[in-house]
This record gives structure tokens, sequence and C-alpha cells, in this order.
């Protein structure tokens, strides 16, 4: 009888340590199911602070456009006339941009502005010309990461349309894009009229 006893015991000492490693196994994969969680969540969470401070700085530059043209009655297509005066502006009061000395991204590539119809969809915006349509200045930016300009474009324009609204996608090679966001409108004919649109 007791040999029959010590097996028994034998027999229930393995199955407590049976036990312990599936509860141990569980707990691992709940970790790593959280795990997973936790880095999507992250990742989105990163993306979101990306989409939010480019609209914050468009936003910043898009007023200190209006100011600069307030001040001069002029518009340029030369981004560093909001930092320095160069050109020789006449009522010239800026700089207009705090914390930027060059026409260079803190995060992509370069700032500039160019002139094209706000009317017409396309990429890069249609270019002005005689008397007809709607033109206006628009910021352009290079080199922003695919998924960041798609998702500014949301922010923006309430769509994913690329080549139309306030903000417009030209797609380049390799993972980065050219933007363009209207900064100000010009009216038909080129005669001078602050843009409504964000």
């Amino acid at each position: 009888m007791k040999n029959i006893a010590k097996s028994s015991h034998t027999i229930l000492s393995n199955q407590s340590g049976a036990m312990f490693g599936l509860d141990a196994r569980i707990a691992l994969a709940i970790f790593g199911i959280l795990s997973v969680v936790a880095g999507v969540a992250a990742i989105n969470v990163f993306g979101q602070a990306s989409t939010t401070a480019m609209v914050t700085e468009f936003s910043n530059i898009k007023k200190a456009y209006t100011e600069f043209h307030l001040a001069t009655g002029e518009h340029t297509t030369r981004f560093l006339d909001l930092i320095d005066n160069d050109t020789g502006f006449s009522g010239w009061s800026g700089p207009y941009m705090e914390g930027m000395l060059s026409d260079k991204s803190r995060q992509y590539g370069t700032y500039s502005f160019v002139e094209g119809r706000q009317d017409v969809a396309g990429v890069p915006p249609v270019e002005c010309s005689g008397g007809g349509g709607i033109c206006a200045t628009w910021l352009k930016l290079t080199k922003v990461k695919d998924s960041v300009a798609a998702e500014v474009d949301k922010t923006l324009d309430s769509t994913s349309t690329a080549n139309s609204g306030v903000f417009r996608i030209e797609f380049v090679p390799g993972p980065t894009d050219d933007v363009y966001y209207l900064v100000a409108a010009k009216g038909s004919g080129g005669s001078d009229s602050t843009a409504t649109q964000q």
C-alpha cells in the first residue's frame, strides 16, 4: 500500500507542475497580445502627432503669409520673404515666421510658394494664365512621408482626393511626396483677396 500512495503522490506532483507550465504559457500569450496592442496604439499616436504637427505648421505659415501680404500689399513666391526682406518690400515688418531661419522644414524637405489655379483640380496646381479662373498662392513642401501626406489630406479636405481641395499631393517615386497647401487666393484675373479656406 505504501508504494501505491507514493506513486499517487508523484502523479499529483507532476500534474501540479504541468498546471504551472500551462499557467505560465497563458500568461506569456496574454503579455504578447497586450504588447502587440500597445505597439499598434503607439504607432497610431505617433502618426496622429505627425499629422497634427504638419497641420499646425501649415496654419502658422498661412497666418505669416497673410501678415506679410497685409503689411506689404504684395504676394510673393519666395518663402524667405517671410523671414528676411532681401527683396526690399515696402512696409515689411517681419520676420513673420518665429524660429525659422531658412526655407528648410524641421522634419521634411524645403518650403516654397507657387502660383496656381484654385478652382481647377491638378497637381501641381494648374498654372495661372490669362484672365480666367481663380489664381492662388500655394505653399509647397517637398519630401513628405506618403502616410503623413494622406492623413493630412483627410484632415484638411475631409476626403482623400489627392489632386483637389486646399491640400494636394504630388506623388513622386519613392516613400515621400511633394504637397501643396492653399495659403492665399488672388481672385480672378489676379486681383487680391485673402483665401477664406484653411
